[in-house]
This record gives structure tokens, C-alpha cells and sequence, in this order.
């Protein structure tokens, strides 16, 4: 299983994703959603304070285990700056520092205006993925770009 984020809008506050997952020996994604992390910066070195930033680009293992949002929960255990990244949502928060929250997109005509919602929904879709894969035995993948990321730095 791969979880692609294509990042199309980053601020000082929020980065933007779309979010697309694909199951092993597929093409086309099983679940499309909406993904938020922290500020954006671009970089792929380690430095002082990036945990408060998203998570740089690149391929990123994903582990599998309890979380806080689910028995099979899904995180980035390590990369560059940043330790322990859980995929989830919250009901209250667009983003959160050591997350990488989901949910379905909001109406809006610009991109920094959209919003996620219905974060637990979109997780409990995420998580009949996740126990698939892990029944299949499937190894899970976090592939981050900023092809499309639009910056208001």
C-alpha cells in the first residue's frame, strides 16, 4: 500500500495535501481525500525545530500499531527531523505538530480557504485499507512531493 500526498498549498500556519491511497498491484486509488500537516518548508536535512514543520519529501515507511486513533494505526516512525508521525484526524484542529490529519475536502474556491471535515469518517475508510494490506501482507508506504505546492512564504 502507498499513500501518496501531493502537496499543493503551504503557508507559515498549515501545508495542503491531496491524499490518494493505492493498494499493491493496483493504479488507481482506493481512497481520496484531504491531508494536513504543519507549516511548510521545503528541505530534506535536519535541522533545529523541524518537527514543527510537515514532513520533508521523499519515501517514508509507514508502521503499523496501536495509535492514537486505532489498534492498526498508521505512522511514520522516522525520517529527517521528525519522530513518531501519526496519520489521524481531530474534530477540533485543521492541523497538528506530529500529525498528518485527514478528511474530506471542503468547498472553497481558493486553495488556502479549503478545509477538512468528517476527519473520523475518512480514517475509518483508511483503516479497512490498512487491515487489507496488513492481511495481504503488503508493505506500507508514505510518498510525499511538492510538484504542485503553491507558497505563501
Amino acid at each position: 500500500m502507498v499513500i501518496r500526498l501531493k502537496r499543493y498549498y503551504g503557508d507559515n500556519h498549515v501545508t495542503k495535501s491531496r491524499m490518494e491511497v493505492v493498494m499493491e498491484g493496483e493504479t488507481a486509488p482506493r481512497l481520496v481525500c484531504e491531508a494536513r500537516e504543519p507549516r511548510f518548508k521545503e528541505y530534506t536535512e535536519v535541522f533545529e525545530g523541524a518537527a514543527k514543520y510537515c514532513l520533508p519529501v521523499g519515501k517514508w515507511q509507514l508502521r503499523v500499531g496501536g495509535s492514537p486513533y486505532s489498534p492498526m494505526g498508521l505512522r511514520v516512525a522516522k525520517c529527517p527531523g521528525h519522530r513518531q508521525v501519526y496519520i489521524g484526524h481531530n474534530w477540533m484542529r485543521q492541523w497538528e505538530v506530529g500529525r498528518v490529519l485527514i478528511g474530506y475536502p471542503t468547498e472553497a474556491e481558493l486553495p488556502e480557504e479549503v478545509e477538512i471535515e468528517n476527519g473520523e469518517e475518512c480514517c475509518r475508510e483508511l483503516e479497512k485499507l490498512v487491515y487489507e494490506a496488513f492481511g495481504n501482507g503488503e508493505e506500507m508506504w508514505l510518498e510525499i512531493d511538492n510538484i504542485a505546492v503553491a507558497t505563501t512564504i
